[in-house]
């Protein structure tokens, strides 16, 4: 028998319930580390997930700040995991509305002014000056021009990583210099 949700409402439908009734489980809590490399390589790193056994990935370092620009970058991963939470909360949000998707593609562009990296200029951000999302969506022929612009208006309201972005988050740096870090100073 076929539900009369959608696969995600299925698969939420009790997550919701239960947040309701327990706030404090609804807190998704993201975890990644580097991964220790040789002390001599600057130009390249490894992240890794805490929570998925064994994903990581490698990162390099863009050549007009003097790396190789053999790996994606840390701003390749930052657009990336933007394009993927943009693309994710798209389908998501079209399935949940019963709204076919025939093909979806996000395309992240941002420019970074390296002045700034290389401490340069003070008066230059060391950060993306912009981003762009393309987000390119093919809906299934005869889909309620409405229904396309909900999903597209929920999807942009409901992305974590574009919220975060444009809205800042607090970050807290803590450095631990000595032996307990694992190195001598």
């Amino acid at each position: 028998m076929e539900s009369r949700n959608s696969a995600v409402a299925d698969r939420q439908s009790p997550l919701r319930k239960a947040y309701v009734e327990r706030p404090d489980t609804a807190i998704s809590v993201k975890r990644v580390r580097t991964v220790e490399t040789a002390s001599t390589d600057a130009w390249h790193g490894t992240v890794k997930s805490l929570s998925h056994d064994g994903m990581s990935w490698g990162y390099g370092i863009d050549d007009t700040v003097g790396g190789y620009d053999d790996l994606p970058n840390p701003g390749h991963l930052l657009c990336a995991a933007l394009a993927a939470c943009i693309e994710s909360t798209t389908r998501m949000v079209a399935n949940h509305l019963r709204v076919e998707i025939e093909h979806l593609e996000v395309e992240v562009v941002g420019d970074v002014d390296v002045r700034g990296c290389l401490g340069m200029e003070a008066s230059v951000r060391p950060g993306f000056r912009k981003l762009r999302c393309e987000v390119r969506l093919r809906p299934a022929p005869g889909t309620d021009e409405r229904r396309l612009r909900r999903v597209l208006d929920q999807a942009e309201m409901l992305c974590v990583t574009l919220d975060t972005i444009r809205n800042g988050v607090p970050i807290e740096v803590l450095t631990e210099v000595g032996a307990s870090a694992g190195s001598a100073v």
